[in-house]
């Protein structure tokens, strides 16, 4: 087992405002993804399963979380438990951590992203 994990070079998946890209973990009690975003998430979303904490590495935007519009900047931290919509937009890179991990069962889209 390699203690050190590496951000993979490539994205582990795209969205039409964001580049995603996720640390290869042993345990499965979380995941951690970054997001580099150009625009933002393309829908509003929440997850049934995960509760979802986001570390502003560097950039800003918005995040709107349960109807509230939220402003965020680097070294902001936002908690969005689960079963709660949220969307975001903004130039910003984004570190994800979700507990449980992320399954892909578990998330509901919804309407079009309206932030940007």
């Amino acid at each position: 087992m390699g203690y050190i994990k590496k951000l993979p070079t490539e994205p582990s998946f795209k969205q039409k405002g964001l580049n995603g890209y996720n640390y290869e973990l042993e345990t499965k009690e979380i995941s951690i993804t970054q997001e580099d975003c150009f625009k933002g998430h393309d829908k509003y979303h929440k997850n049934i399963y995960s509760s979802k904490i986001y570390y502003c590495i560097d950039g800003k935007g918005k995040f709107k979380v349960a109807g509230e519009i939220i402003n965020i900047e680097k070294g902001d931290l936002i908690e969005i438990p689960k079963n709660t919509e949220f969307v975001f937009a903004g130039n910003m890179k984004l570190l994800l951590i979700m507990t449980p991990a992320f399954r892909p069962q578990d998330g509901i889209d919804g309407k079009e992203n309206d932030l940007y």
